[in-house]
């Protein structure tokens, strides 16, 4: 089987820590033909989506580290059409062009994620669109360009704690929480996130949960099930757990609530193509989702004496590719 990654480039891969490399020796360990390329190689000629693909030759170890730093390459032009199955992961936000180059090829190569799912999942406006207004999925969300609609959701609401966040935003970056005494500030920080890049952005607003101080619960959803999930749990005076920003994990054991809700969300997700995914909880409510290069696999493994969830992941998307294939 030939497995393409599209992803960031190699020397950009943190061995330690990337769940991509994870993916990719869980790959190469079937004894797959693994080769990976950045969105940059990727061209059309002659009516043809083809890539500068670096194929990977490594040697045998169980050590991830050792695994990447052992790892030569060979380099070939090719059609992407001869590889069976594609993992998109790319950091986000996703490239439009990439988007309309590939979704040229989707219905001839197995893709992880969808194209035409990434196009339409890949920014927060796909989670806001859960939202009932009755928080049965997600909180309260508002995202727009507005600061007076701001102001006034949150009025009207009758919000005592809010996030703002832009709107492609990752890692958590940007997130900034605010308390009604202090709103204030609301006007400056909504216009400098709408306004910095001298196109006005849109951004979200969206009621605070509590039991977020907490941490949050980050889920691994394939083929719309949640195979495993861990608690992030912020840093020491910061609101925020993604683990890129200084939070750390624990074990999670998913109650049953937490894998009705996912699967709920995941029913959806899978029918739009979103076969792989990380779905964020705080205290029974989805606060986030990502279609794009979801993470996670590391400090799920360490955290359940070092299950190897990749194995998992691997074979859910071959039995959805047998489907594809079908």
């Amino acid at each position: 089987m030939k497995i393409c990654f599209v992803m960031y480039a190699w020397n950009k891969v943190e061995p330690s820590k990337d769940s991509t490399l994870r993916l990719i020796k869980e790959c190469v360990d079937r004894g797959f033909e693994v080769s990976y390329l950045t969105k940059n190689e990727i061209s059309i000629s002659k009516g043809k989506v083809i890539g500068n693909f670096k194929k990977l030759i490594g040697k045998e170890t169980n050590d991830c580290v050792e695994f990447y730093n052992s790892m030569k390459f060979e380099s070939a032009i090719k059609d992407f059409t001869e590889f069976d199955m594609v993992f998109m992961r790319a950091d986000p936000p996703v490239d439009p062009l990439l988007l309309n180059m590939l979704e040229l090829i989707e219905d001839k190569v197995f893709f992880v994620n969808k194209i035409s799912g990434l196009r339409k999942a890949n920014n927060k406006i796909y989670a806001a669109s859960f939202d009932d207004g009755n928080e049965t999925i997600v909180p309260q969300t508002l995202i727009t360009k507005d600061i007076d609609l701001i102001k006034l959701f949150v009025e009207e609401n009758n919000f005592d704690k809010f996030i703002i966040k832009p709107l492609d935003g990752m890692g958590g970056k940007g997130v900034v929480l605010f308390e009604r005494k202090s709103v204030g500030n609301l006007s400056s920080i909504c216009d400098f996130y709408i306004n910095h890049t001298g196109v006005p952005q849109p951004i979200i607003c969206q009621n605070y949960i509590e039991g977020a101080e907490k941490g949050d619960v980050r889920v691994i959803v394939v083929n719309g099930e949640p195979i495993g999930a861990i608690m992030r749990v912020p840093a020491e005076g910061d609101h925020r757990s993604n683990i890129s920003a200084g939070g750390s994990a624990i074990q999670h054991i998913l109650d049953d609530y937490e894998i009705e809700l996912c699967r709920k969300i995941g029913k959806k997700l899978n029918e739009d193509g979103i076969y792989f995914c990380g779905v964020d909880l705080i205290n029974h409510k989805m606060v986030e989702l990502n279609v794009v290069s979801p993470g996670g696999v590391v400090p799920h493994n360490r955290v359940n004496n070092n299950e190897v969830i990749q194995k998992q992941i691997v074979d859910a998307l071959l039995e959805k590719y047998k489907e594809f294939k079908a």
